[in-house]
């Protein structure tokens, strides 16, 4: 509907009209320090792990004593998951977050991040069909169902024909779940070798018309950052896993342990205010045995990185599974500010 789309793209520009004006006073022709930029602080936006609180991954360094940074982005997702007789997921999401990060000492920060979501049939399955005929690849059935609706059904053995179906009441704007960490850098970036970073994090229940949507409990994670340079070549690895106290959501009993991690390389040249970056975020099943939910996703991000000024940073990302078909979004788009205060 015309006047749906309007409502959904309006608050978009706006935003992004706000990040641009945020930055249009702060960039400076300034060289940068020569020190890396750091892979994109994305969690998975598989259709499956949105179900539940995904892993946060830290740069493998924190802020400086007193230093305060600011997040800002916006990440705008298509989400397309089918199998006859089991499910059926179709939405469209834009989710803006709002992170701080604050540096108690030498060695620890302290974080916390809010997000906030849109949720609805979309307006990208015509592009996104189209890009496939032209490459020659199926559509895993997308093309069977009416373009930009919002779907989902799961045949759980609950409810109308042992169907669980979700509909409206799960579409609009709604606040998402918060999370707070705390993270400890065992090993400094700038005295050389391999920086890395521990980080423990909770996630809060703040979410609004969220059963589908990241879950309703208290969830606890803890991740490593690591990186090491080659060159003008950064490499990062990044394991972490999760505790979920949650044992089932709408009749799907689910794994209660969480395995997770993201791999990326960044080529930064020392002198060079521009970084890109390719990542992998690799996450273990949600579900005991419920089909594709109890398998692995895998989701590879390609980005871009520019040093606006010594304090600013903006990055854009974009998602596309062309590699992993199975249950990772069909695109995604990133967009992102990063702010230094200092205190």
């Amino acid at each position: 509907m015309p006047i749906l789309r309007n409502f959904m793209i309006k608050p978009v520009i706006i935003f992004l009209l706000f990040l641009i004006l945020f930055t249009a006073g702060n960039i400076s022709g300034q060289s940068c320090t020569g020190a890396p930029m750091g892979f994109l602080a994305l969690r998975s936006q598989s259709p499956l792990q949105q179900l539940r609180f995904g892993m946060q991954y830290h740069p493998p360094w924190v802020a400086r004593t007193g230093t305060l940074k600011m997040y800002f982005e916006h990440l705008w997702k298509n989400m397309w998951l089918y199998k006859p007789d089991y499910y059926l997921i179709d939405a469209e999401i834009h989710e803006f977050a709002v992170r701080c990060c604050y540096g108690l000492g030498r060695n620890f920060e302290i974080s916390a991040e809010l997000p906030v979501r849109y949720v609805s049939g979309g307006i990208l399955d015509r592009m996104i069909e189209g890009f496939h005929n032209g490459i020659g690849i199926d559509n895993a059935g997308r093309d069977e169902f009416p373009r930009n609706q919002f779907a989902f059904a799961i045949n759980n053995g609950v409810g109308e024909g042992g169907w669980t179906y979700a509909g409206s009441e799960q579409t609009g704007w709604n606040i998402g779940n918060a999370v707070v960490a705390v993270s400890y850098a065992f090993h400094d970036p700038e005295s050389g070798g391999t920086s890395g970073v521990i980080t423990a994090n909770v996630k809060l229940p703040t979410g609004t018309r969220s059963e589908y949507f990241g879950g309703q409990s208290v969830d606890f994670g803890i991740s490593l950052s690591t990186m090491s340079r080659t060159g003008n070549f950064y490499i990062y690895a990044c394991p972490g896993m999760a505790y979920y106290t949650d044992k089932e959501m709408i009749n799907i009993p689910l794994e209660q342990w969480h395995f997770s991690a993201l791999l990326a390389i960044e080529y930064h040249p020392k002198t060079s205010r521009h970084s890109w970056i390719s990542q992998l975020i690799i996450e273990s099943g949600i579900a005991m045995e419920f089909s594709e939910f109890t398998s692995n996703t895998y989701e590879l991000i390609f980005a871009y990185k520019c040093s606006l000024s010594d304090n600013m940073t903006l990055e854009i990302g974009i998602l596309e599974n062309l590699f992993f078909f199975d249950n990772s979004p069909d695109v995604g788009f990133h967009f992102g500010i990063t702010k230094i205060l200092k205190s």
